[in-house]
């Protein structure tokens, strides 16, 4: 998924979609633009929607944020209604550790998180949610889906409550809701009876979205959102971020590729060594200032 590498390492490439050949090229005979539109089957005029969110008021502090068991160190920083944050680093630098301590994974040494203005504890995942928090995590297979479950089931595991009716669940209420994420999110799949380890990585991560979306948060922190998935569903995940932003809510939005984060984020925060190395406007900085700071303290 690493288009740079295929072209800079390979002699011939072979483009497949939808589990067919599409093509087979001298790699010195494809541009970057040509083998995304093999792959997708359509122009990709822009590899990054067009911004168009509007920034309001502070909705989330975080204050001198440290971990027991993990390498953070007093991380401070603050995140506005309608913003991406993006957050870059050298793998180990504490961006992962990061969200986790935030959505209350891992427990937290020292620090305070606060929400419109209220502080919140996060002390378990289970708070976290309650409290308006959603994570999507870097390892999908291994901590995402549900994979012996099928998309029904697994976009609405962490909303059960909503369908509940004494002991039982709604079933055709969760099946119409399914319904509707899965045509507001175009999700590829034949039912949503489909188990969703079958599905492709970008429709596996449409529907934890789905899952997360159900569960109305305020703040996404997401990890790693476009990892392994082809480029055509890369864009379609950045417009479902920027859609969120457009909406009020506050992403939080962790990524290895700089030009991504540059490309969707309003600010980034740099990590070097468990501590915030940098904050910097996504509009003005460039790869070589935030790899700057990303080896400032590792």
């Amino acid at each position: 998924h690493k288009m740079e590498e295929i072209l800079r390492i390979s002699d011939e490439v072979t483009i497949m979609r939808d589990g067919k050949w599409i093509a087979t090229k001298p790699a010195e005979n494809l541009t970057m633009d040509e083998i995304i539109k093999l792959m997708v089957g359509r122009e990709l005029t822009n590899r990054y929607p067009e911004k168009d969110n509007e920034i309001g008021e502070v909705l989330l502090k975080v204050e001198n944020l440290s971990g027991e068991y993990t390498n953070l160190s007093n991380v401070s920083f603050q995140a506005n209604k309608g913003e991406i944050l993006g957050v870059a680093g050298l793998d180990g630098s504490g961006r992962t550790e990061l969200l986790e301590q935030i959505f209350g994974i891992t427990t937290k040494k020292s620090g305070k998180i606060t929400l419109n203005g209220k502080e919140v504890k996060n002390r378990n995942p289970h708070e976290s949610i309650k409290n308006g928090f959603a994570l999507l995590t870097e390892e999908r297979r291994a901590t995402g889906i549900f994979g012996i479950l099928n998309i029904r089931e697994n976009t609405t595991i962490s909303s059960l409550k909503k369908y509940q009716t004494g002991p039982f669940l709604n079933k055709r209420k969760m099946k119409d809701m399914t319904d509707k994420y899965i045509k507001s999110l175009r999700v590829k799949t034949p039912t949503q009876e489909t188990k969703i380890s079958s599905l492709s990585g970008g429709n596996q991560q449409k529907v934890i979205l789905a899952r997360w979306l159900l569960t109305d948060p305020t703040v996404l922190l997401l990890d790693e959102p476009t990892r392994g998935i082809d480029v055509g569903a890369k864009y379609e995940i950045y417009q479902l971020i920027l859609d969120l932003a457009k909406k009020g809510k506050t992403v939080i939005m962790v990524s290895s590729e700089m030009a991504e984060l540059l490309g969707v984020c309003d600010k980034i925060l740099v990590m070097s060594g468990g501590r915030l190395s940098g904050e910097v406007d996504a509009k003005t900085t460039n790869q070589e200032e935030i790899m700057t700071l990303a080896a400032k303290y590792a």
